[in-house]
């Protein structure tokens, strides 16, 4: 008897703090019982204007450059939205293909995510924070092994934006997320 007393005692404070939990942060339960959804993943999708500024250890600092990302298809799983895209010079030259996830931070309050960059010569990642699916963003870039080529950046997005959608078909092929995107915009 003396043992489940003590047994009980050792459980009482994790049932505490389970339900706290579950009350306070819902989407970061401990059975983690929030769900994305296909209506999050669709808000990724869509062609934004980024601006950043980078110091690259064979240029030095290079300030405000521009060019655009195209997110061609987001799939949304119990734990994140998982996308594909490319990056896009204003030249319309391709810069990288990408694969991303994103998810809400604790508490539900702001999103972030992660980057990588392949199908280039100079392989980078990112992370990025945001409000919201599609929403304006920062981010921070970092070079991946490159030694005398290696950098750094940081940049902001202006959301997913109708504006910029034509700088995004070549790149997005004929994904048919991307297509349902841009025939919606005016």
């Amino acid at each position: 008897m003396t043992r489940l007393v003590a047994v009980l005692l050792l459980l009482s404070p994790l049932a505490a703090a389970h339900k706290w939990l579950r009350e306070k942060a819902p989407s970061m339960t401990l059975d983690q019982d929030y769900l994305y959804t296909k209506a999050q993943a669709r808000a990724f999708v869509g062609a934004q204007h980024w601006w950043e500024s980078g110091f690259y250890a064979d240029k030095g600092l290079s300030e405000h450059y521009d060019g655009y990302f195209c997110l061609c298809t987001c799939s949304a799983t119990p734990e994140g939205i998982f996308c594909k895209g490319n990056g896009v010079q204003p030249s319309g030259q391709k810069v990288a293909d990408f694969l991303g996830v994103f998810s809400e931070s604790f508490g539900g309050e702001s999103w972030e995510g992660d980057l990588v960059a392949y199908g280039t010569d100079t392989p980078f990642a990112d992370k990025f924070s945001f409000q919201a699916p599609g929403s304006a963003a920062n981010y921070t870039g970092v070079s991946q092994s490159l030694d005398e080529q290696s950098f750094v950046w940081r940049g902001r997005m202006s959301g997913v934006d109708c504006g910029a959608k034509d700088h995004c078909v070549e790149a997005c092929g004929g994904e048919d997320a991307f297509r349902e995107w841009y025939d919606a915009c005016p």
